[in-house]
């Protein structure tokens, strides 16, 4: 295209025509892309008859086709055979199209620019080849032909009006007669004006966003009492938003090719009274995946000026979001679903953040980055992301990743900075994968702290327990044991995501093999009758007693490990000295069972029913194992803990 000058030099008195010449053109834009839009539902009824016809009222009349017949072409639509159908007013539609075209060139002309030629070129060969729709029979595959945006399947009508409508805005910018806030304008009244400089406030409080990127180009024109306003988004096919003012309502126009950055784009407005047009919710049939386009409008209606800027303010800010967002997505991805990436990309917009910084920095490989320096040795292989952290976690690492990534190249930070904050978050969130299953572990001691006081209560001698109450306590300790054995499930699942876990799961196997030895000693306990508890519980409750101090200090070595990371070396000092105690308490209750097999199998028993006494030496032995159960789990505490300190 030649220079803005060369184009008013040449032109002379036809310069003045070219700002309503551009306006009618991108008019024409906007009738072409409804028409198109227009047929694809037409299509998509016709394939399934029994579904609503989506209301396109506002949406065909913010394009300038007033004509209410048109809505009968999808309304009305009926399949005739496997490849076509028919549509009312199907041939009035595609008839008007050659005139559209015709008025999106006509700028082009006038300036003379180099693609003018070859532009008209391919519009006179469209033109020729467009279907009639005779008696508005319609065939699907003259829809999808129509449609078509990928370039190596041949040109469509879709891919000219594509082509047309950039060169259009591009003649815009070349030709504009003034600058409104980094707008290219031409034609504006100081109410179109004051609309634009709202639009380009948002655009230009986020534009930086785009780190360099190139897009976000506007171009504002004015055809009678309408306003235009239009943005290139970025460099891809079929992405542009154009926004129509008139009066206080806005009507916004956005087309993509990719369903969920336009699902994306409307999320963005929750809450600011934008209506959008059902078609972003609908997948075409009959058109292949990447052949169409999707095609929203949103209706704003304000109350007064300010509210209408407002909104204006808010779209303009939005749109840098759009660049490189299905990249983003596709590289979040390979960490966390798909949901879980568009909510990242929608939090990471909220914030003013987006996703531009973290794709500058590498996208992806930023985080293999961070796998590979912080999680070396510490993640199984093979595990994801996500599930060596788990989901909620490794979310909130990666919205940390885009936030860091953001905040550093606005400040002007290093990247070597950067991807050492990144990494540090990783080391720091894989520290908190290893509490969490040192938490899990203490809830499990709780229970099993809970059934030892329940035994050594049982053999207490002022208050020994009933048969009732001794049948109750099995009963008790069997739902703590069921419970205790869910724990157990999730910290094993927990430690498969790490690697090198083996003293963990040592200690989380231990505990559980001491709670079941709580568990069998209540159900012993509970097939003793008449007095034979009674003649057991002394020689049993210093064991009794030692088991529960047992669990206790074990508890209290897991509440010292998760106190480490901010106290460092003295609540390691506490944590080795309450797993020494356990190891005390496991030697006390080697000497407690053997004082109390000997009282069992001493003078004082010896009219005793042999029953009674085996109850007595299997309970003792089963307490005893219990201690030597929380001994294990100890010195695997002990050892998974030195490790670390030593790192």
């Amino acid at each position: 295209m030649v220079s803005k000058v060369a184009i008013v030099e040449s032109l002379g008195e036809q310069a003045v025509l070219l700002p309503k010449l551009i306006a009618s053109a991108l008019a024409a834009n906007d009738r072409l892309k409804i028409r198109l839009t227009l047929l694809q539902e037409a299509s998509a009824q016709a394939s399934e008859p029994g579904r609503a016809p989506p209301d396109l009222e506002s949406e065909r009349r913010a394009a300038g086709l007033d004509d209410r017949a048109f809505d009968a072409i999808f309304s009305g639509a009926r399949p005739l055979d496997a490849g076509h159908f028919t549509a009312p007013g199907a041939a009035a539609l595609v008839a008007g199209m050659a005139g559209d075209l015709v008025a999106m060139l006509a700028p082009l002309e006038v300036a003379g620019g180099e693609e003018a030629a070859s532009l008209k070129a391919r519009l006179e060969a469209i033109v020729t080849g467009l279907p009639a729709f005779a008696d508005d029979r319609v065939s699907h595959s003259d829809v999808l032909s129509l449609a078509s945006a990928r370039r190596r399947a041949g040109d469509s009508l879709h891919l000219l009006v594509m082509d047309l409508h950039r060169a259009i805005n591009k003649l815009a910018s070349e030709t504009a007669v003034e600058d409104v806030d980094g707008a290219a304008a031409a034609g504006l009244e100081e109410t179109a004006r004051e609309r634009v400089r709202a639009f380009m406030r948002g655009l230009n409080r986020t534009k930086s966003l785009a780190f360099g990127h190139p897009g976000l180009a506007t171009t504002a024109g004015q055809l009678g009492a309408r306003l235009s306003i239009q943005n290139d988004i970025g460099t891809t096919d079929a992405h542009v938003l154009v926004v129509r003012v008139e009066g206080l309502m806005a009507t916004t126009t956005y087309t993509d090719v990719h369903r969920p950055r336009a699902k994306f784009f409307m999320s963005l407005f929750e809450g600011s009274g934008v209506v959008w047009s059902p078609l972003g919710e609908k997948r075409q049939r009959n058109l292949a995946e990447g052949e169409v386009f999707y095609l929203l409008n949103g209706v704003f209606r304000a109350a007064d000026a300010t509210e209408l800027d407002r909104f204006l303010e808010l779209l303009g800010s939005r749109i840098v979001f759009l660049i490189d967002w299905n990249k983003a997505r596709k590289a979040l991805q390979l960490f966390a679903d798909k949901k879980a990436a568009i909510e990242i990309l929608t939090n990471a917009a909220r914030r003013d953040e987006g996703h531009r910084a973290f794709l500058e920095l590498g996208g992806a490989e930023l985080i293999y980055e961070a796998v590979r320096n912080a999680a070396s040795g510490r993640i199984a292989y093979g595990v994801p992301l996500d599930k060596a952290l788990g989901e909620e976690e490794c979310r909130g690492f990666l919205r940390n990743v885009l936030h860091v990534a953001c905040e550093g190249l606005k400040d002007g930070r290093s990247t070597r900075l950067i991807r050492d904050e990144i990494q540090a978050d990783l080391s720091q969130r894989l520290d908190t994968a290893e509490r969490e299953i040192l938490a899990v572990a203490l809830r499990h001691l709780g229970l099993t702290r809970m059934l030892a006081g329940m035994i050594e209560a049982a053999f207490l001698p002022d208050d020994l327990a009933s048969v009732e109450e001794r049948r109750a306590l099995a009963a008790r300790a069997k739902a703590l044991e069921a419970k205790a054995d869910r724990l157990t499930v999730d910290a094993r699942r927990l430690s498969s995501r790490l690697r090198d876990a083996g003293d963990l799961l040592t200690l989380i196997d231990q505990i559980e093999a001491a709670t079941d030895c709580f568990d069998e000693a209540a159900f012993l306990l509970s097939l003793a009758e008449g007095d034979g508890a009674s003649r057991i519980s002394a020689p049993l409750t210093l064991l009794a007693s030692v088991a529960t101090d047992s669990v206790a200090q074990m508890t209290r070595a897991i509440e010292g490990a998760l106190l480490i990371p901010n106290g460092k070396r003295e609540d390691a000092a506490f944590a080795l000295k309450c797993i020494d105690a356990v190891g005390d308490a496991e030697r006390a209750a080697d000497t407690a069972e053997r004082a109390a097999m000997a009282a069992l199998l001493g003078p004082a028993l010896s009219g005793a029913e042999a029953r009674v006494i085996v109850l007595g030496l299997e309970i003792a032995r089963t307490m005893e194992d219990a201690t030597d159960r929380l001994a294990h789990a100890a010195m695997a505490l002990r050892a998974r803990l030195l490790q670390e300190l030593s790192e």
